[in-house]
């Protein structure tokens, strides 16, 4: 499990940066970070080393933010491993709200899975005999 924390941040590229430093600045490490542009924005989605941290830090700036608990699941780095985890989250009757990858090391992969109930994903995750949760 992680939480996956999600800020807006209005402007251009440097009001962006702004925002993101804020974090390094207060020691907090990203594990992974996603940004969009989104109208006059960026809507940025990330995972840090650090959650109480990253809250403080937001709260403090007085930059608002939403989390959620994500579920992260390593599977071996084959052909349809992905799709195979996936499956069997949807087949289970959890929405499935967004994925990407969070790392490699070695033959192994790290995804995270955005979902609608997470403690459905995370019983469903645990059948999946050629994955770890975290």
């Amino acid at each position: 499990m992680a939480t996956e924390f999600e800020v807006f941040i209005p402007g251009s590229g440097k009001e962006l940066l702004g925002a993101i430093s804020i974090l390094a600045d207060h020691g907090v490490n990203l594990n992974t970070i996603a940004t969009t542009r989104n109208g006059g924005g960026y809507s940025v989605k990330f995972i840090t080393g650090d959650e109480e941290k990253t809250r403080q830090t937001f709260i403090k700036a007085d930059l608002p933010f939403k989390e959620r608990k994500v579920l992260v699941m390593e599977v071996y780095n084959r052909p349809g491993q992905w799709v195979r985890a996936a499956t069997l989250l949807i087949d289970a009757g959890v929405t499935f709200e967004g994925s990407y990858l969070l790392g490699q090391s070695g033959d192994m992969l790290r995804f995270v899975f955005a979902v609608s109930n997470f403690e459905m994903a995370k019983k469903v995750a645990c059948q999946f005999t050629e994955c770890s949760m975290d």
